[in-house]
């Protein structure tokens, strides 16, 4: 009996070895990095921070180079390999849950910042305006279109477009189109593109799913393609393998970098105490609660095993502060530990990383709630005031 104990647990540290060392460097980083900060006799700089967290970004830059060469010939061999109907189906109900996951955090958020009330806790949050832009509604929808149709395509492997407003100072009209000018009223601000320093995930999305279809569309004339696009995504997939094993290290060094770079921690955490439990009370009831449920109702099976088998990918997420750095390791534990087909996973997973921002739909649920009732303001919306931008 001892020895058969024995064995599944050597099979259990054998299977999650690599989860079980990012945890530790998890921990490892956090001591690191408060010890570091306590025992200091002198603030620490940026460029110390820097030092501390540079293998740490390494890592991040390692894993993030992964993504668009992982991505995009995933995507277009999965769709490629598919018949129109099935990966119809899948686009479909993967949207629909995406959508449907998104819509309950976002309520969820109202609700418990809505009850708890952060904003009536404590002073104001003093706020960085050099990192505000001026922005409206229908501008950030309208560059969600656009960059699903990026302009060139090798530009969205580095920038996406978005639009940004001038504030017009005491101009009345422009002095170009003559195009009338109310500065109370940042609907008549003067606008234009820029490109921002991110990937257009969204837009080479788009693209692979439009080269996948055609490449199925084509038939036995797409087949040399599709080995092609196939053989890129396995290569991609071993070398994520490879980079993957660095998590711990990584990790480590990522976190206990964060840590002394930040001024005062324990000022930071108490002025934002309440309004930072009602976030995490939020993501952990939607994440442990909600989508379990979600999984059980659907699969008719409890989530504890596929949860375990994901939590490498929960750790990385947790280190890196990054869901399209993750990307590739996600795609490895669904695949390898949750035994899912890649048709599926190279198909979905990509697509959930770039649409699927549960988490940040409820914290800007909470955080838009949180600033009304900071500043006293019972509406969830009030007109901008100007400001340079």
């Amino acid at each position: 009996m001892k020895k058969i104990e024995i064995a599944d647990l050597i099979s259990f540290l054998k299977d999650n070895l690599l989860t079980i060392l990012t945890l530790v460097g998890v921990i490892i980083g956090i001591v690191l990095g408060v010890g570091l900060k306590e025992t200091s006799e002198k603030p620490w700089t940026a460029r110390e921070a820097m030092y501390l967290s540079f293998i740490g970004d390494l890592f991040l830059n390692l894993l993030r180079s992964l993504i668009i060469p992982l991505i995009i010939p995933s995507l277009i061999a999965t769709i490629g390999g598919l018949n129109h109907s099935l990966s119809g189906k899948i686009g479909l109900r993967a949207v629909i849950f995406y959508m449907t996951t998104t819509v309950i955090a976002v309520i969820l958020g109202i609700v418990l910042v809505s009850t708890i009330k952060p904003g009536g806790h404590g002073g104001k949050v003093i706020s960085d305006e050099s990192q505000k832009r001026n922005i409206t509604t229908p501008d950030t929808l309208m560059d969600l279109v656009r960059n699903c149709f990026s302009p060139n395509i090798f530009r969205a492997t580095m920038f996406q477009t978005r639009t940004s407003l001038t504030y017009p100072g005491e101009s009345k009209e422009d002095e170009n189109t003559g195009a009338y000018i109310n500065v109370t009223d940042i609907n008549t601000w003067l606008f234009e593109e820029e490109w921002q320093d991110n990937p257009n995930i969204l837009g080479l999305v788009v693209m692979s799913i439009v080269m996948g279809v055609a490449i199925s569309a084509a038939g036995e004339e797409g087949q040399v393609l599709l080995k092609i696009f196939e053989s890129i995504s396995n290569v991609m997939m071993k070398v994520t393998s490879w980079v993957i094993y660095l998590a711990p290290v990584g990790v480590l060094f990522l976190v206990a970098g964060q840590i002394v770079g930040r001024k005062n921690m324990r000022e930071d955490f108490e002025k934002l105490a309440v309004y930072f439990g009602t976030v995490v009370a939020g993501l952990a009831i939607h994440g442990f609660i909600v989508l379990p449920l979600l999984y059980t109702a659907v699969t008719k099976t409890l989530p504890f095993r596929f949860i375990g088998n994901m939590s490498n990918a929960m750790m990385t997420a947790f280190g890196t502060a990054s869901s399209s750095a993750t990307l590739p390791v996600t795609i490895k534990c669904l695949e390898e530990k949750n035994n899912l087909d890649p048709i599926i996973t190279r198909f979905v997973v990509p697509i959930g990383a770039t649409i699927n921002m549960d988490g940040t739909a409820l914290y800007e649920a909470v955080a838009a709630i949180f600033i009304a009732q900071l500043y006293g303001n019972c509406l969830l919306y009030t007109s901008p005031s100007p400001r340079d931008s």
